[in-house]
Formats: structure tokens, C-alpha cells, sequence
């Protein structure tokens, strides 16, 4: 993806093609929106592996599950950005770019909402960064049912919502963005919450 997004930029803009003399100046910026996305979730994926306090026969599970989503989910972005060089570079008068791109952005989609719907599935394990405290047995599945149904909506939503109006711009984007950054700290609360519920238990069992 990095190859990509630098071989267009250094692309002379010498005037000989209608579409290098016309592109955008803010696309090779796009294209490196793409790499990052990537590094930004299996880096993530590989920071809770650090953090994890299980040992490798329970994580080996969750392994599985991360490879997979990350060599699916870095696969449909790599497509996607070619599908991004071959439009700039003309290439739509000969191939169903629109097409292309439509049918990865639902596989992207698809893939998303299984693998994030799997996660209640996987033993879970305590991090050894734990807002809140420990969850215990019973609220650490019950965060993690509730996170995945959660994400699993609001993937439909954002979707369904770029494809009900593809061309609604940045105003969607950074809506989308800050719906992501309040999920995010519900999350958090959340399990703040259930971190308190699952302590007083143990003090009342204690």
C-alpha cells in the first residue's frame, strides 16, 4: 500500500494524460489513508497481545481469529487503493472500476460483521491494562457480547449509510469519526462499570 500511494506521487505531471493533469492534489493524502487504516488495526491486534495475561494455549484462538481478519482486512484495502490508482490512471473506459470497488467494499463490509460478531465466541482473558479492574468469569464475556453487538450495529449503520449517499463528503466522515470516538469511551464506561459491579461482589463474597 505504501508502494502504491509513493509510485503515484512521484508519477510525473507532465500534461501527457488528460487524468495525471487533472487529479486531485489531496489523493496521494488519500492514499495514505489506506496503509495507515492497516497499520492502525494490526497494530492494535498486536498491542492486545502484549497486553494479554493468558497464557498461549488460551490465545491461540484469538490468534487464529486476528490472522485471518488481518490478512482479509489488509487484502480489501490493498484492493481497494488499486481500484483508487487504476480510476486516476484512466483505466474505467476499460474496466468496471465502479463495480470493482462497490463489490470489495461489500466483502469488506461482510467480513467486518462476522469476524467482530466471532469475538464473544473466543475465550476471553483479562488485559494487563484494565480500566475499571478485573471483570471476572461472568461480566468479561458479558463486556464482550455486549461490545461486538454494539460494533456489529454500528457497521451496518456507517455502511449502509455510504451507500445510501456515496457522495455525501468529509461532513459524513467526521461524523462517522466522532461516532467511533464516543463509542469508544462507552466502552470504556462500561466496563468501568462492570469493573465496580464485579469487585463489590467480591467483597460481599469475601
Amino acid at each position: 500500500m505504501l508502494t502504491l500511494a509513493a509510485w503515484w506521487i512521484i508519477i510525473p505531471d507532465d500534461g501527457t494524460t488528460h487524468e495525471l493533469q487533472d487529479r486531485p492534489p489531496w489523493l496521494p493524502l488519500l492514499l495514505f489513508v489506506f496503509p495507515a487504516a492497516s497499520a492502525l488495526v494490526v497494530g492494535s491486534l498486536y498491542w492486545s497481545r502484549v497486553r494479554a495475561t493468558a497464557d498461549s494455549e488460551k490465545f491461540q484462538p484469538w490468534y487464529r481469529w486476528g490472522k485471518l481478519f488481518s490478512l482479509g482486512y489488509c487484502g480489501c484495502l490493498l484492493l481497494l487503493q488499486g481500484v483508487l490508482v487504476a480510476q486516476s490512471l484512466g483505466l474505467h473506459a476499460l474496466v468496471p472500476l465502479s463495480a470493482i470497488a462497490q463489490t470489495i467494499s461489500v466483502l469488506l463490509a461482510i467480513m467486518s460483521i462476522l469476524v467482530i460478531n466471532q469475538m464473544p465466541k473466543l475465550p476471553y482473558f483479562e488485559r494487563r491494562f484494565r480500566p475499571g479492574g478485573d471483570l471476572g468469569p461472568i461480566y468479561g464475556p458479558r463486556y464482550m457480547r455486549t461490545v461486538s453487538r454494539t460494533l456489529v450495529i454500528f457497521l451496518i449503520a456507517v455502511f449502509a449509510s455510504r451507500f445510501a449517499a456515496p457522495a455525501s463528503g468529509w461532513y459524513a466522515t467526521l461524523v462517522i469519526l466522532l461516532a467511533a470516538a464516543l463509542l469508544t469511551v462507552w466502552s470504556i464506561v462500561w466496563r468501568r462499570h462492570l469493573g465496580r459491579k464485579w469487585s463489590l461482589e467480591q467483597g460481599r463474597a469475601g
